[in-house]
């Protein structure tokens, strides 16, 4: 079948003016255009008044339209080949983008073709878009999604044979990383005309859609037979409730003003936000072609059954790309080159605004892509802002050329889905996983109602947080608990692992982050920092010890030993002192006792008297300075001792008990050493004194939240050894899911400003967020040779140079006297004969007279 050539004779004028002018001077139009839908109808009466508009006898203008009659890329590559057969110099199309690209990419076409449907996918280089640009319209959608802080959506479109509209979405969920949001579930409608059953196709594709978290939905392209089987069957579905949103692109935004009648828009379309290319219609240029269009579109098409005749957005478009065209023509002809060197460097202000051809896949200018941004309320639509590339939101219109602006982070009074001017919280109601009850009291707790069976309610420090982070989170997000009961056959990795299985949005509760638990979920920050402690048992000290338990035995032994040195040094040198005490040279016992007597006494008085030596007085002071200072120290940590020290730890790691988690488990085995057969799980908290008291365990290894509930409420026992450090209490949530992010976040901030603190003496008497120090090998701080080490060293010095001291002149005296012994003799010889004889006097008797 052959295509429709309908040549289109501008004016008579223009015939005329053929007549009289070469043909060579006339830009002769070629257009490929696809009217089989409302936009394109529009684009073709809007080329037949541009082309009539800039026509003149001076710059004459031929436009030859074929219009399509299916989406076959070499019917269409044909099509434009006859056109440029009948002289066409430049082809505009608005076919599908593989139609686009068959043209474009014809090796025997050296002619520019303007393509008027947006595309983002790398292009051919005689290819200039002229479309709206789909790089803007994506922006702005993840603006708008960022404005509102959702952080999941649905990308729903109609795509062709060739996946062209998938390239678009794949730029927007580009576009939605960027500020944080993930792209949930694309759901993707072949062409409409291959469709059988389209109500069935559309059914089942929603219900696919419904099971997904996200109730944000984003129609990017839609003809008009799949809108209104879409929302028809959105409502049937209950998707169009409150809690939901719809954002839709230009493609469903104009068919509000042209295709669907009031009825259709106040029982299907209520609350949908729609994005139209933004066109300044108070223009004097926009008011003449609007009136123009109406009269051609009505003249043209009303006998088919369109009852709307406004132009549409695209419209405007088509009417500028004429414009382009018929500049970069003049352009050539004044610098002698071709059309196509010439369309690159056009650039004006249209109808559409500003108005740039895109060579190849080159994105427009930022600060001139605008959309204006509609909501559907009642029967029609109401303007609610704008948005400005670059930019930001504006409320008003006359903002958009006002410089220095102020633009919004958010619009203002929105109609929403369901009736509602409160904003969305963009997620259905969350499912939030939690265990029926904690295996320590005041985390978590499921009661139920005795009649029904039905969760009565759910509370415990854990919910109190996720309470607490969903209210600075956005408090319009609900949720309900699904709880799960935590036994020998599902502990908690099951119950993290029903979120990888998609059973449940969050896991909440005392749940520790593992590195085996992360490789099915992400992890928030912990709310509650955590590690693994062994906790034993503590015993009522031996208080008959406690006299020597201030000094180690090394230093008693020490201490002693120096008595004893002390003790020989004072018995040699007062018992071989010329002034020693007779004692020191009576029988073995009593020089003993007077040793003693010396060395004791100097603690109690003064024995200077006694003491004639002064050797020995200087052995005596070094031991009596040692004296003073070691029993000072002695008595100080005697009394620390009697009032701090109760009991002591029983070490005994040969039995342990936990509570049967398999990461607690896993490092006893591998990391501990301990044999399976020697590990006792215990699952209820009361059942561990029980434990302790019937030599079941020995030692029991508990998470340091447990830990600290566990001693606040048991005494007797205490930590022992070093403590290894756990990921902590987190939320669990699917793998790349964007609000681990948010809840991170909040719950930071819930810790900065002192939240979860207060929530911890709500539910505990003792804060789980800090612990003393543990009981170490070490149990009593008793005090060693390490202190007295330099007081004991002087003291053996003194005593031992003063021995030496006493040696060596007891030496030198005992030399000196044997010499002077060895030369008396001699003396005597000689004095007794050189002595003169002395007479001795005469006794002379006196009478004593009474």
């Amino acid at each position: 079948m052959g295509p429709n050539r309908s040549p289109f004779l501008l004016c008579l004028l223009l015939s005329i003016a053929l007549v009289v002018r070469s043909p060579a001077l006339a830009l002769s139009i070629g257009a490929v255009l696809d009217t089989n839908s409302r936009i394109g109808k529009e684009q073709k009466i809007a080329l037949e008044v541009a082309a009539r508009r800039f026509n003149t006898s001076s710059e004459p203008l031929l436009l030859n339209i074929d219009e399509l009659k299916s989406t076959d890329p070499l019917q269409a590559r044909y099509d434009a080949q006859l056109l440029i057969q009948q002289g066409a110099e430049v082809i505009i199309s608005t076919g599908t983008w593989p139609q686009v690209l068959a043209i474009s990419g014809d090796k025997g076409m050296k002619l520019p073709t303007v393509s008027l449907t947006p595309s983002t996918i790398l292009t051919t280089p005689l290819l200039i878009q002229m479309s709206y640009s789909d790089n803007a319209l994506v922006k702005c959608f993840a603006s708008f999604v960022a404005s509102y802080k959702w952080r999941r959506v649905i990308v729903l479109y109609e795509d062709d044979e060739f996946g062209t509209v998938s390239g678009t979405a794949l730029q927007l969920a580009c576009e939605l990383q960027k500020v944080g949001t993930q792209l949930d579930y694309s759901a993707v409608f072949p062409p409409v005309d291959s469709i059988s059953d389209l109500k069935g196709t559309v059914r089942s594709e929603l219900s696919r859609t419904r099971e997904h978290l996200s109730t944000v939905y984003i129609v990017l392209r839609s003809s008009a037979n799949l809108t209104v089987t879409l929302f028809q069957e959105a409502i049937a579905l209950g998707m169009m409730e409150q809690g939901s949103s719809w954002l839709c692109g230009p493609d469903v935004a104009t068919l509000l003003d042209s295709t669907f009648n009031s009825s259709f828009i106040l029982k299907y379309m209520q609350g949908v936000i729609g994005f139209q290319p933004y066109v300044n219609e108070s223009t004097n240029k926009y008011v003449t072609f609007y009136s123009d269009f109406q009269q051609a579109f009505k003249s043209e098409y009303e006998k088919w059954g369109e009852i709307v005749f406004n132009p549409g957005v695209y419209a405007a478009r088509a009417y500028d790309a004429v414009q382009a065209i018929t500049l970069a023509a003049n352009k050539a002809n004044m610098n002698n080159n071709s059309l196509v060197d010439n369309l690159p460097s056009i650039n004006f202000v249209g109808l559409s605004g500003y108005f740039k051809p895109i060579i190849g896949n080159v994105e427009e200018e930022n600060g001139y892509s605008a959309f204006r941004i509609i909501n559907v309320v009642g029967k029609s639509y109401k303007e609610i802002g704008f948005w400005l590339d670059g930019f930001g939101f504006y409320n008003d219109e006359y903002q958009l050329n006002l410089p220095g602006s102020t633009f919004l982070q958010q619009l203002s009074v929105v109609f929403w889905p369901g009736g509602t001017q409160i904003s969305p919280g963009g997620l259905r109601k969350l499912r939030i996983g939690v265990p029926e009850k904690s295996t320590w009291d005041g985390f978590v707790k499921v009661e139920y109602d005795n009649r029904t069976g039905n969760v009565k309610s759910v509370n415990g420090f854990c919910i109190d947080v996720l309470t607490a982070v969903m209210n600075r989170l956005n408090s319009l997000i609900t949720y309900e608990f699904v709880p799960f009961a935590i036994t020998s056959n599902f502990s908690y990795s099951d119950l993290v692992n029903q979120v990888y299985l998609k059973k449940i949005d969050i896991a909440v509760g005392d749940i520790t982050a593992t590195s085996n638990r992360s490789e099915k979920a992400s992890f928030t920050e912990p709310f509650v920092s955590s590690g693994l402690a062994m906790i034993i048992p503590m015993k009522r000290d031996n208080m008959g010890l406690t006299l020597i338990q201030p000094f180690t035995p090394l230093l008693w032994v020490t201490i002693f030993t120096l008595l004893f040195y002390n003790f020989g040094a004072v018995w040699y040198l007062e018992r071989n002192h010329e002034k020693a005490d007779e004692e020191f040279h009576g029988p073995w016992y009593r020089q003993l006792g007077a040793t003693f007597w010396i060395i004791g006494n100097t603690i109690f008085q003064s024995y200077g008297d006694k003491v004639g030596n002064f050797y020995t007085k200087t052995v005596i002071i070094s031991w009596l300075l040692v004296v003073l200072i070691v029993s000072n120290c002695f008595t100080a940590n005697l009394s620390s001792i009697l009032v701090t020290e109760k009991l002591k730890p029983v070490v005994d790691k040969s039995i342990a008990g936990c509570d049967g988690a398999s990461f607690v488990v896993s490092y006893l085995e591998k990391v501990l050493n301990f044999k399976p057969e020697n590990i006792v799980p215990i699952k209820v908290q009361a059942e561990y004194p029980t434990a302790f008291e019937n030599k079941t365990i020995t030692a029991a290894y508990i998470e340091l939240p447990y830990v600290r509930v566990f001693l606040s409420q048991n005494d007797n026992y205490a930590v022992y050894g070093e403590t290894q450090t756990l990921g902590g209490f987190s939320f669990a949530l699917p793998k790349g899911d964007p609000m681990t992010a948010d809840l991170s976040k909040q719950i930071l901030a819930l810790l900065e400003d002192g939240t979860i603190k207060q929530l911890e003496s709500k539910w505990f008497s003792i804060s789980l967020s800090n612990f003393g120090t543990a009981t170490n090998g070490v149990d009593r701080q008793s005090l060693g040779l390490d202190v007295f080490w330099s007081l004991l060293v002087f003291s053996f010095g003194a005593s031992l140079i003063t021995l030496i001291t006493f040696v060596i002149h007891k030496r030198v005296t005992a030399n000196r006297e044997k010499k002077e012994q060895q030369v008396a003799p001699i003396m005597d010889e000689d004095e007794m004969v050189q002595a003169p004889q002395i007479e001795e006097p005469h006794a002379q008797n006196y009478e004593i007279v009474p």
